[in-house]
């Protein structure tokens, strides 16, 4: 009986290295579109001083830490070895946390289109 070998040459451990690296960031770009909005959010408080400014910023702002949060919640598990449940619990109150913050940044968008469509009707009166 013969038996054949296939020689099969493994990536260096630096290239593996190196791919984590890219695929670390790759995973923070999802960060992108949470930190335009809160910026967009900043200049119009900024600009504008009202309750729906207001809630569009703390919405935006607790939105953006929650994204945050949700990308490097899988470091902190795996450095820290913690178990589902514990992992769970957290995710569980970021969930809960976003959600108010969801609430918060509709409330603050509505109020705005609101606002834009009655002063819109007006001028064209």
């Amino acid at each position: 009986m013969i038996t054949f070998v296939l020689a099969v040459k493994l990536p260096s451990v630096k290239k593996l290295k190196n791919m984590d690296n890219l695929m670390s960031l790759w995973s923070f770009i999802s960060l992108v579109s949470p930190l335009l909005i809160f910026l967009a959010s900043c200049y119009y408080l900024s600009k504008s001083a009202k309750i729906d400014s207001a809630l569009l910023f703390t919405g935006s702002g607790i939105g953006l830490l929650v994204s945050i949060f949700f990308s490097c919640m899988p470091y902190f598990v795996q450095s820290r070895y913690m178990p589902i449940a514990e992992a769970s619990k957290y995710y569980a109150i970021a969930g809960f946390i976003s959600f108010f913050g969801g609430i918060c940044f509709a409330i603050g968008f509505f109020i705005l289109i609101s606002n834009s469509v009655n002063v819109y009707k007006q001028n064209k009166m």
